[in-house]
């Protein structure tokens, strides 16, 4: 029987364990998306209890306790409807606790892997965490956690992130980026340029919105192409903060074929507080969508399409408590032709687009695998969100082996809002290499050990790195 969580944990062959330890382990980070907030990165005050540092933000672990059946009050109870955490919240020790009695089981749920990785890697503990020496890992971790070496800057450092990508709204100031590509050199704390307000046309908000973005740009917008206009000089604004992707959520039909002339007539009559159609939507999708395409190309970002999620589907929850609370899931669409109509539209205009794709219904790794080689510089994503687990990545693995070049593989994201979640990319590390060390030594690739590190040490690192054309 193999020990927990070792040293060799998923590495099955010695090819496996050579090419973590010598050429994946060490590996630098760069996390083209995640959620952190930039503001508590540049105040880098230290997280609080274990409780704060592990659940304030986590919808993993959310999602698990409350299938345990744990009582809201200790699943979300700490946090105001806007996202922030209450002052006066007390019951930290009684919400941790359950986390752990969950934790106990989760049997072949990456939560397990990952909680227990950040207990190792962060404050040394190498023990499985139970329900008999929980308040031991709770006096332990937080002795640890009120020192300065737990701040978020320095749990950045330590696991050796030198590039992070937030995700921002295109009307927000960056303020803290600012201020932290002044202050702080040793991570690049980039924005990422996300309209999801932008496109949501059928949203209650969607008038104010627009009226926000118009007071921004102390103009009104006479049609879409105003809109479009000052989106420009939006992501002009993005670059010079340091901004290098965009981001885009896409959860419904988002192509279809339209005119400027419909587009702008649902822009004016979304614009205007009138309800559209989901075939107006649509519609004012495919025309956004192109146009910031080619932006996005002509500007030098990379597009990033997240498609698949259906959110929000505990409306209680999504009233009382807000969103982004772990009540999301898997959407079921067929968006084959969409996606490929809607990558032709952009690549036509501009062949030096650069796009990566990302699935969340895994019955679409194929359609997006194969879409991605129709045009250069776009690629399949990593394993994401319900994805992110052993079976889900190894799969995405077996995908783009076998329908793209392997050794272009983009590498790993954390999608978090957590400090503490960076030890997934070592997760990730370490079943890249168990997946190319089997194929090795099932003889089915040359035994060539420089040429599978550079391989491997591509995916970590590097090949991000150069596809967004990192400086």
């Amino acid at each position: 029987m193999k020990k927990f969580l070792d040293k060799n944990f998923i590495l099955e062959t010695k090819t496996a364990q050579t090419l973590f330890h010598k050429y994946c382990k060490n590996q630098p980070i760069f996390d083209f998306h995640n959620h952190l907030p930039p503001q508590e990165i540049y105040e880098d005050k230290t997280l609080g209890n274990l409780a704060n540092a592990w659940l304030d933000h986590d919808h993993y672990k959310w999602r698990a306790m409350r299938a345990f059946g744990v009582p809201e009050n200790l699943i979300t109870g700490h946090l105001n409807k806007d996202g922030s955490v209450k002052k006066e919240y007390s019951n930290d020790y009684e919400r941790y606790f359950a986390f752990v009695k969950t934790l106990q089981s989760c049997i072949g749920n990456p939560l397990y892997h990952w909680s227990h990785l950040e207990l190792q890697r962060y404050f040394g503990i190498t023990e499985a965490v139970t329900e008999k020496n929980a308040r031991d890992v709770w006096n332990r971790c937080n002795e640890l956690l009120s020192k300065k070496e737990f701040t978020p800057r320095s749990l950045l450092e330590k696991m050796n992130v030198r590039e992070l990508c937030t995700t921002d709204d295109p009307v927000d100031n960056l303020e803290y980026h600012q201020k932290l590509a002044k202050e702080w050199k040793n991570v690049k704390v980039r924005p990422s340029f996300r309209p999801d307000n932008v496109l949501s046309a059928d949203s209650p908000i969607f008038k104010e919105y627009i009226k926000g973005l118009e007071n921004l740009a102390q103009r009104k917008f006479k049609n879409i192409d105003d809109m479009i206009d000052f989106l420009g000089e939006r992501i002009d604004f993005f670059k010079s903060c340091g901004c290098v992707v965009s981001d885009h959520s896409l959860e419904n039909d988002f192509f279809a074929e339209t005119t400027k002339k419909d587009a702008d007539r649902i822009f004016k009559k979304a614009a205007g507080g009138s309800a559209i159609s989901s075939e107006e939507l649509c519609k004012y999708k495919t025309y956004v969508l192109t146009k910031l395409g080619e932006l996005y190309a002509q500007k030098g970002l990379v597009m990033q399409i997240h498609i698949g999620a259906l959110r929000d589907n505990n409306s209680i929850l999504y009233e009382t408590v807000g969103k982004n609370i772990g009540e999301d899931s898997l959407a079921d669409f067929n968006y084959a032709a969409q996606i490929g109509g809607l990558l032709n539209e952009i690549y036509s205009r501009n062949q030096d687009a650069r796009v990566i794709l990302y699935n969340l219904n895994p019955k679409d790794n194929e359609a997006l695998a194969t879409m991605t080689a129709n045009f250069r510089n776009c690629q399949f994503g990593p394993a994401w969100w319900f994805n992110d687990h052993k079976d889900g990545i190894e799969e995405q693995l077996r995908v783009y082996a076998r329908t793209g070049v392997f050794g272009k593989y983009p590498g790993m994201l954390t999608d978090s809002r957590s400090f503490l979640s960076y030890p997934r990319h070592e997760y990730f590390r370490r079943i890249l290499c168990n997946f190319v060390g089997n194929i090795v030594e099932n003889g089915e690739f040359p035994s060539d050990e420089k040429l599978l590190g550079k391989i491997v040490e591509g995916i970590c690192y590097k090949n991000s790195v150069e596809f967004f054309r990192i400086p």
